[in-house]
């Protein structure tokens, strides 16, 4: 399970994000949790950010501020909308499909393009597909 002080690893919200991430944790915690129950494995810690989520001390696969350089300058992370899921043998993404997004009310970045990290967002994509390309 991620928590909200795990999302925002001590960086300042505006309300309007706080409440998109509360969203954004119900459903991500449940397809977690959904995961979890389907294949009797548990999800790895990343040892560098010690919870489930991908990047470093920074918490860049969290939330992110408005002025951060990782990422697009419209990225769903500075929206509260998205976050990485800490994935390195792609086991997360690899089990997740179009049918299970939808049923727990969320998109991914395809995962040619998150090795050993799985993006899951709340924001819809220009494409309106599930699994979309960036």
């Amino acid at each position: 399970m991620i928590l909200l002080e795990e999302y925002f690893n001590n960086k300042k919200a505006l309300s309007l994000h706080t409440d998109n991430a509360k969203v954004l944790l119900v459903y991500v915690n449940n397809l977690l949790t959904e995961y979890i129950r389907a294949t009797k494995k548990q999800l790895p810690i990343n040892g560098l950010t010690h919870n489930l989520i991908s990047g470093n001390l920074n918490g860049d696969g969290g939330y992110r501020l408005t002025d951060s350089k990782t990422g697009a300058k419209l990225s769903s992370h500075k929206l509260g909308k998205g976050i990485d899921i800490f994935d390195p043998k792609n086991e997360l993404d690899d089990w997740i499909t179009d049918e299970i997004l939808e049923r727990n009310y969320l998109f991914r970045e395809h995962p040619t393009h998150t090795s050993h990290w799985c993006h899951l967002t709340t924001r819809y994509p220009s494409s309106r597909k599930r699994t979309f390309f960036p």
